[in-house]
């Protein structure tokens, strides 16, 4: 019997449909059926495998896909490097690159990147298919870089897996959620992106407004909804579409939050949903805000059972055990929280807020500076360094991280260039803030700072510049009452007494239950010389809180001061009628007849 010829094409072509194969597991993996996917992608992987060449790198990559969703990661990742399909095979170097950093294997996963063909990680301006898995990689890369704390390397990656694709809104999340880069590195990586290029108009202004509004997440939501940036349909019908997305909702919420709109920032998170994907440390944060303890707790305690493994979930719980001043148990779980995400920059901001809590502004401050280092671009960590260093009386330092915050969030050039270390320790210190400064908290704080170090004048100058910035519509919100009571220090330390008292007036107005606001009030009164207006200012300070001293002292100042002035005054002289008193006449009787001795009734006799 003559040998049947061989050909290059395997038999199992003709009997089996391996394009059907392939499709199944495609739609099983739509599904979630993720065993039923890996299924037919083993399948087609054998049937494929009959050839000379055996399996291509799309049914490998099908495959280890699979079995990565299964949870089956080193398995993954050796059905790729067994076949050194990491090398030529963009897909199959990704999903092996995942498998390695989800096994924490943030090494290995680098590693993998550095085997493979360079000219394989290069972007191809006519295949944007291959830009779009390179920026899957690239992704992958920046987040073992991130495990291993090479943050800047990590954000060359994503900034590299932008221009590469800019439709990867992963890569944007990551970039602004680490700090990477300042507010106007951020801007101008923005604007420079090929959106125009890489998809239609559409699409493309739908992501320019997604990316815009993401970006301005520090500064304050509008009261009323700006008009739309453009005329064309198109533009408008897009940021209509976007407006109606829920990660509109997040980042609307974010906005609202910085402008201490916090109740309203929770009704826009209400409409993104549940999860650690929704706002859940935004969510945790605006409770705090609000001090509603019940509501953090039940918030907290359903993600821990939901989530046990997101650092999101005990972040709340962190923050919950803040609230009620339990400090030891907050850092606890905060601590919790960082060990399951270290690059979390906002769990190192609450786990400092601990610290200064209960004054140990030590090791607060070494906890603001970790969160500086995962935060390179926020203005927050070197804000709270400040507030620190004004409480240790470094006044030199202060205006120092202070300047830093400002220049941050207006989005300048880096502070450490911009600052003069000779002039740092004069009074142009707050001047310079003072003519950056656009955030409401760094002027506040700064304000606080100056006067504490003896300068009212500068300290008033940027009280009013926060209210300027803070005012919505010219609106206040009650979190600026202590800007109002500072003002009223500040102008009091000026020699403007009755300018400080319509200060305190209009911090009563905000926040009427405040003692200090009163007793402040009351100090502004007795300098006035209205002693019995500040003694009843005085009394309603300490009905609010007894142990005031403050109020005490004063109150026994005034009350001497009342009791010197009546004392001092003279009693009123009225004039009295004349009285003309007439003695009676002498009785007839002598009065040597008259027996003196006592005949009481009481009296007794004997014979």
């Amino acid at each position: 019997m003559a040998k049947p010829a061989t050909t290059g094409r395997s038999s199992t072509d003709e009997f089996m449909n391996i394009d059907l194969m392939r499709s199944l597991v495609k739609q099983y993996s739509e599904l979630g059926q993720w065993t039923s996917a890996f299924f037919w992608a083993d399948a087609a992987a054998a049937a494929a495998g009959g050839g000379p060449e055996g399996p291509s790198g799309d049914d490998m990559w099908l495959l280890a896909s699979a079995m990565l969703a299964r949870g089956e990661l080193h398995r993954a990742a050796e059905v790729v490097t067994s076949r050194n399909l990491h090398k030529r095979h963009l897909l199959c170097l990704g999903v092996a690159m995942r498998a390695h950093l989800a096994a924490k294997e943030s090494s290995t996963a680098l590693n993998l990147l550095e085997d493979c063909d360079p000219m394989l990680l290069e972007p191809r301006n006519t295949d944007q298919t291959h830009n779009r898995a390179l920026a899957g990689v690239l992704v992958t890369q920046a987040r073992a870089l991130s495990a291993l704390e090479r943050r800047e390397a990590a954000a060359e990656a994503l900034t590299a897996a932008l221009r590469a694709d800019c439709a990867c809104y992963e890569a944007l999340d990551l970039l602004l959620e680490q700090h990477a880069l300042t507010p106007r590195q951020e801007s101008e990586l923005i604007e420079s992106l090929p959106i125009s290029e890489q998809l239609s108009g559409a699409e493309g202004a739908l992501l320019l407004s997604a990316y815009r509004e993401r970006f301005h997440r520090y500064s304050p939501a509008p009261v009323a909804p700006p008009p739309p940036d453009s005329d064309d349909p198109i533009v408008r019908e897009a940021e209509g579409v976007r407006s109606r997305t829920l990660e509109a909702a997040v980042c609307g919420a974010r906005r609202l939050a910085a402008g201490c709109r916090w109740g309203a920032a929770l009704e826009r998170l209400g409409a993104a949903g549940g999860g650690p994907g929704s706002g859940a440390a935004l969510r945790a944060a605006c409770l705090l805000e609000l001090r509603r303890a019940p509501e953090l707790f039940a918030f907290a305690h359903g993600l821990v059972d939901a989530y046990p493994t997101h650092w999101t979930a005990w972040y709340a719980v962190g923050c919950y055990y803040y609230l009620i001043g339990k400090n030891e148990l907050a850092r606890r779980y905060l601590s919790k929280s960082k060990s399951l995400e270290p690059g979390a920059g906002c769990v190192w901001l609450a786990y400092g807020h601990s610290f200064a809590a209960d004054n140990e502004h030590d090791q607060a401050m070494a906890a603001y500076f970790k969160a500086s280092q995962l935060m390179g671009g926020c203005h927050l960590p070197p804000l709270y360094v400040g507030v620190e260093c004004s409480l240790l009386n470094n006044v030199a330092m202060c205006e120092r991280f202070l300047y830093k915050a400002a220049v941050l969030h207006r989005g300048a050039t880096e502070a450490g260039s911009a600052v003069d270390e000779g002039d740092v320790e004069n009074k142009s210190g707050w001047d310079r803030i003072l003519g950056l400064v656009s955030d409401p908290h760094v002027a506040h704080e700064a304000g606080a700072a100056a006067l504490a170090a003896g300068d009212p004048g500068a300290a008033r100058l940027l009280w009013l510049r926060t209210l300027d910035v803070a005012a919505h519509d010219g609106q206040l919100n009650v979190r600026w009452a202590a800007t109002l009571d500072g003002l009223g220090h500040a102008s009091r330390a000026l020699g403007g007494a009755a300018e400080g008292l319509q200060w305190h007036e209009r911090a009563l107005g905000l926040r009427p239950r405040r003692g200090a606001s009163h007793t402040a009030r009351g100090l502004c009164l007795a300098l006035l010389g209205r002693a019995a207006a500040a003694a009843d200012a005085l009394h309603g300070a300490l009905a609010l809180d007894p142990d005031d001293v403050v109020a005490l002292a004063l109150l026994d100042l005034v009350v001497d001061t009342l009791d010197r002035h009546l004392a001092e005054e003279e009693i009123p002289q009225f004039p009295f009628p004349a009285v003309n008193i007439s003695l009676p006449a002498a009785p007839a009787t002598p009065l040597a007849s008259v027996d003196v001795t006592n005949t009481s009734d009481m009296s007794m006799s004997f014979d």
